[in-house]
């Protein structure tokens, strides 16, 4: 048996691009939540964000993100950040319907 077809090529196998691009938009969303927000706004969120299996439930959260981020800053600062975490999905996402963030993509 070839190594990259045994138990121990599936162990050592590198993280595919998908995996790391998902980590990526979850840690910079986290980051955000965790510069931004009270601690009062962004428990339930943060393991909602923790916990999300893929990055369509990740641009499904940014909504929260924007809301959490207005109730503890303004919302000209949610804006801006959500702005930048929405360009993080571009390219990597297709979406059956436009958000209701249309100005933010």
């Amino acid at each position: 048996m070839r190594k990259k077809n045994s138990f121990w090529g599936f162990l050592s196998r590198s993280p595919d691009a998908g995996a790391v691009r998902l980590e990526r938009i979850r840690i910079e969303m986290l980051n955000a939540l965790a510069a931004h927000c009270d601690e009062d706004h962004c428990l339930a969120l943060e393991g909602a964000l923790r916990f999300a299996s893929d990055l369509e439930a990740l641009w499904y959260l940014r909504p929260e993100l924007l809301h959490a981020i207005a109730a503890s800053q303004d919302q000209s600062t949610a804006n801006l950040i959500l702005r930048d975490i929405t360009s993080l999905f571009k390219g990597h996402l297709n979406l059956a319907s436009p958000s209701q963030f249309g100005q933010l993509e």
